[in-house]
């Protein structure tokens, strides 16, 4: 039976980690921020050699990208030196590691996806936290760790562009969103579900690229959401990123290819629209529940 150190559960994707782990013959464990600050070396040492984990799942990130843009230090903390912490830590208890890194690690300048490696060059603090972050972990070359990019991640919980897209639609407000912004959304769980593929099928250590396949802008994203939430996708209207004036810079075109994932044998990514369309309903009904409409 492996033993699980999930860091991160109650964010969207660890909230879906957690969800799989349900079910399976596996233990685990996933303290929440205020019992373990993962920036503190010691602190994290402490659960790692007391639980002694076979695998540790860094979902925990700073994610905020425009507040990186103010607090640039504060995201190097999260995403760069905690990740060195885990790295280390992992290392002396001889733990491997999957760890969830960014399209944003891009600039966005590539017509074609982006493959794992490729050189990388973040336009934005957000990205540059997180590429260090990724230099950080393959550093220590002692033990197996996995690096997963992903993009425009949502799901049923936490702060994310489906769940306040859907919130408008279901008030019937008018939103303004940006068409000149190219990527693949992805489903959390289906991200949830190729980490494990990762412990099942034990794929050569690296970098692995995981979103879910298609491609859209922003606006186009949006308008789904609103039809699929039972709205008129006209109250839709696309801006172009210049009008929005946001604090950071974002990759125009982040396609992330993943061919290696499937070549890998790591099982087939559906198509973004049918992962949407499969978790909607669900995105919809916590939302009534939670009353925000």
């Amino acid at each position: 039976m492996p033993r699980l150190l999930i860091l991160g559960g109650s964010g969207i994707l660890g909230s879906e980690v957690l969800k799989e782990v349900l079910g399976r013959n596996i233990d685990c464990i996933s303290p929440r921020s205020e019992e373990l600050d993962i920036r503190n070396l010691a602190g994290l040492e402490k659960i790692v050699f007391s639980y002694k984990p076979d695998w540790i799942f860094n979902c925990a990130a700073w994610t905020n990208v425009d507040g990186a843009e103010s607090s640039p230090q504060e995201a190097l903390e999260l995403n760069r030196n905690a990740v060195e912490n885990i790295a280390s830590a992992a290392a002396k208890a001889h733990c491997a590691v999957v760890h969830i890194s960014t399209d944003y690690v891009f600039d966005g300048s590539s017509d074609i996806g982006y493959a794992e490696n490729d050189a990388t060059n973040p336009i934005n603090h957000y990205g540059l936290s997180k590429r260090e972050g990724e230099v950080a972990l393959l550093k220590e070359r002692s033990i197996k760790s996995y690096i997963l990019r992903t993009s425009w991640l949502y799901g049923v919980t936490g702060k994310n562009f489906v769940r306040t897209m859907t919130t408008r639609a279901l008030r019937g407000k008018e939103s303004k969103v940006v068409s000149d912004q190219v990527g693949s959304p992805t489903n959390a769980r289906d991200l949830a579900k190729g980490i494990f593929s990762i412990i099942e099928k034990a794929p050569e250590k690296g970098i692995y690229h995981f979103s879910n396949q298609g491609l859209c802008s922003w606006f186009e994203f949006a308008q789904k959401i609103y039809d699929l939430a039972g709205a008129d996708s006209e109250l839709v209207q696309p801006i172009e990123s210049n009008k929005l004036h946001q604090v950071a810079k974002r990759p125009s075109r982040s396609i992330l290819d993943t061919s290696k994932w499937v070549d890998s044998q790591l099982g087939n990514i559906p198509s973004w629209e049918i992962s949407l369309a499969s978790l909607m309903p669900e995105i919809i009904s916590t939302i009534n529940l939670e009353g925000q409409p």
